[in-house]
């Protein structure tokens, strides 16, 4: 099953998404239903977001759950520069995995 998470509920009004705080709600949303065998799909229709912002979101997965969260979440809507983000996000949290794994 594939579950959809829109960015743009509840912030209707905001273009740029910024805050850690603000990612927290949409990553367990994310986290539940994965949880329950779900894939999922980050919409980011008419919104920007900040590398705080992504970090919180996804980097956090990374870390929590380790490489193979990425085969289950995709990204849907995204300017240029959001992908770039969540690509930098990714790849520093993949890193972080392996310098931790290194030390292990």
């Amino acid at each position: 099953m594939q579950t959809l998470i829109s960015l743009a509920a509840g912030s209707e009004t905001v273009r740029t998404l910024g805050m850690r705080a603000s990612a927290t709600p949409f990553r367990k949303q994310i986290e539940k239903q994965l949880d329950g065998g779900s894939t999922v799909v980050i919409d980011f229709s008419n919104r920007d977001a900040t590398q705080s912002f992504v970090d919180e979101l996804v980097g956090d997965l990374v870390l929590r759950r380790g490489r193979s969260v990425v085969s289950k979440i995709s990204f849907r809507n995204c300017s240029d520069e959001v992908k770039s983000i969540i690509k930098f996000v990714i790849n520093d949290r993949f890193h972080q995995l392996s310098e931790y794994r290194a030390m292990a």
